[in-house]
């Protein structure tokens, strides 16, 4: 039964997003510089809670696609990073500015911030690795874990700043909430939002193909509460 509800939460969620695309909704900070990102209105389930860059503590960006070499094993390599994780980099420059908070990035994410742009304070957050080699999947929780591990009690005053595709930000934004620290979209930072047909990945290569994963995926958020702008 609750398979079933599911399923048809899903369709309904994915019938929503095509008459309402995501939005980004920048909500501005008080004048005590508490950050806030809520929304009114009956368009804002979608809606990303967004703050300004300068109130974030540290930055997490979240990789979306590849590029497999060819002749590589796709479960024993990340792959290279493509021009979408290239981009989701730059945005991740453009968010941090000329401040030196720390980034925690997925490793797609973490190798471009390195090589191209010399960022030293950048914290790979990579796939664990089953005993014979081979790759674990790391899903958007997974990295939202981790992260949320690593600043340990620093959560009680952290602000995280997320990094995302357009079509995942939501989703991201959410489960770093879910998984214990206040985290929002920087307002005024553009998001990559076209798809690479040539990712390793292939839920990654069309918004049809992605956007019902994207979906299935929210409904957990939706269920518990986190998935709503406050």
């Amino acid at each position: 039964m609750r398979s079933s509800l599911a399923v048809v939460a899903a369709a309904l969620t994915v019938g929503l997003v095509v008459q309402a695309p995501i939005a980004l909704a920048d909500t501005g900070s008080s004048a005590s510089g508490s950050v806030s990102g809520s929304a009114s209105g009956s368009g804002d389930l979608w809606v990303v809670p967004t703050a300004s860059a300068d109130k974030f503590t540290f930055l997490v960006a979240y990789s979306f696609g590849n590029r497999i070499p060819a002749g590589a094993d796709p479960t024993r390599t990340e792959g290279e990073p493509g021009p979408v994780n290239e981009a989701l980099a730059a945005a991740v420059v453009a968010a941090r500015g000329t401040r030196t908070i720390p980034v925690y990035a997925q490793t797609s994410i973490a190798d471009v911030l390195r090589t191209e742009y010399g960022m030293t304070d950048v914290i790979a957050i990579e796939a664990d690795r089953q005993p014979d080699g081979t790759l674990t999947y790391l899903s958007t929780d997974g990295v939202a874990k981790k992260v949320s591990a690593l600043r340990g009690t620093a959560q009680a005053t952290d602000v995280a700043g997320v990094i995302a595709f357009k079509d995942h930000l939501w989703r991201a934004t959410y489960t770093t909430r879910n998984n214990g620290l206040r985290a929002y979209a920087p307002a005024g930072i553009t998001m990559p939002s076209q798809y690479d047909p040539q990712s390793g990945q292939a839920w990654t290569t069309s918004a049809l193909a992605y956007l019902p994963v994207d979906m299935a995926a929210r409904i957990p958020l939706l269920l518990n509460g986190t998935g709503s702008s406050r």
